[in-house]
């Protein structure tokens, strides 16, 4: 057997273990280890050259920087009350109608994901929602329109911005996407996943959701804020975050820039009112993303540099030059991969592709977006988001299984991303 062979067959052993790994988390093995290992033991055996962890690099760290920044930034927020206090509004606005409380629930997940993405909308809200329903609904099964509709959006509706998902800041600066472009593309699929998803759950859980609940049982929302400062400084932050991200894009500054100046200044905002400690934030911050990231993309890299991935890598390329429908398979075959393999494997994949192409159409690289981002709902190991929400609600006595989870969200995951597809085939109608 040739060199080439034994690289070939131990590239492979090691890709397929890593996934299964990373998915599995045997006695709870935290994925970065997986990750990890398995990008040393690549660069170890000589799987790749050295030269190619500096591109690799270049291509994950201000996805990953922008990740943990606004993982603190959730935290700095979540010091003073500031989701709590929006829960409770919404539960109060809504004055008792589950419909009325439904909607606004699916509102503020929208908002918090574009602006603090997938990740952070699942760490802070999921715990606040899961505390809040077991208030106003003692029966679990009345929870469930809520945290199964909540669970979907993390995922679905961070197509929306591009720092709203590690997977779009990888794919964007991979091919030099401004923000308002990326807006102006995925405003019509965003609303066409909202109205179609949300409407799904609604259909599935219509019953659940007609039953009221009483008000008086909740805080005044003004209650659960500790410093007035900070809180109104949040807001501020919040809207800066926002322009920065504009402003940011246009001037090719890297997103983590704008999330970490935004960041920096509400911890020590934090530290100085006493509210957290600003080291005790750092330490729990998700640095193990970073590893997970960069270990991940070393291994698939190691793969396709060994030609393990042909199978997937050529029909894609073949997809990504071809016209709407083309780029709609593009996006189906990456959505599905995201199912079975994580959604940042396919995401890695997927910008290895579209750098190797030549003459890329503009509706691929967003419905590449699209299926990174919804088709990982599928299963319950899809996206990190995913893993998180089970995870928290677990803890909080709600447990789904994976059974469950797949009965309850195939069909309406399905439905959102045709939509989002569709949404996406109307704007390019308009956008080139």
């Amino acid at each position: 057997m040739s060199w080439q062979a034994v690289h070939l067959v131990i590239a492979g052993v090691l890709l397929v273990t890593v996934l299964v790994l990373v998915i599995l988390r045997p006695r709870n093995l935290d994925f970065s280890w997986s990750a990890g290992i398995g990008a040393l033991l690549a660069i170890v055996l000589g799987l790749l050259p050295l030269s190619s962890l500096v591109t690799i690099f270049r291509d994950t760290w201000d996805a990953t920087a922008t990740l943990i920044f606004l993982f603190l930034l959730s935290q700095a927020l979540d010091s003073n009350g500031f989701f709590n206090w929006a829960a409770l509004l919404l539960a109060r606005v809504a004055r008792g109608s589950g419909w009325r409380l439904y909607g606004l629930t699916l509102l503020l997940n929208l908002a918090v994901v574009a602006l603090l993405a997938n990740d952070g909308a699942v760490l802070m809200l999921t715990p606040i929602f899961a505390q809040l329903l077991k208030k106003i609904y003692p029966y679990e099964a009345s929870r469930l329109p809520y945290l199964f509709a909540a669970g979907l959006f993390a995922d679905a509706m961070s197509i929306i911005f591009i720092p709203s998902n590690l997977t779009n800041i990888i794919i964007a600066d991979a091919n030099q996407l401004s923000f308002l472009r990326f807006v102006a593309w995925m405003l019509l699929p965003t609303l066409a996943a909202f109205l179609v998803g949300g409407g799904a759950f609604a259909l599935r859980f219509r019953k659940q959701i007609r039953v009221s609940y009483n008000v008086s049982v909740l805080e005044e929302p003004k209650s659960v804020i500790i410093d007035r400062l900070a809180f109104w400084v949040g807001w501020g932050a919040l809207g800066t975050l926002a322009v920065g991200y504009i402003i940011g894009s246009e001037l090719h500054l890297p997103f983590s820039l704008i999330s970490g100046t935004v960041t920096v200044v509400m911890l020590l905002l934090v530290q100085v009112r006493g509210l957290r400690s600003a080291k005790e934030m750092l330490r729990k911050a998700p640095w193990n993303i970073l590893i997970y990231a960069l270990g991940m993309f070393v291994v698939i890299t190691a793969a396709y540099n060994q030609g393990i991935l042909t199978f997937l890598t050529h029909p894609l390329v073949g997809y990504v030059r071809a016209g709407s429908l083309g780029a709609l398979s593009a996006g189906g075959i990456v959505a599905f991969l995201s199912a079975i393999a994580n959604n940042l494997p396919a995401t890695l994949i997927s910008v290895l592709v579209l750098r190797a192409t030549k003459q890329i159409s503009q509706v691929a690289i967003y419905a590449i977006i699209i299926g990174v981002n919804i088709g990982p709902k599928f299963t319950p190991f899809g996206s990190l988001a995913t893993l998180l929400w089970l995870s928290i609600l677990k803890n909080h006595g709600i447990r789904i299984s994976w059974g469950a989870y797949v009965r309850e969200n195939w069909w309406v995951v399905l439905l959102t991303l045709s939509a989002a597809f569709g949404g996406l085939l109307v704007s390019s109608m308009f956008l080139k």
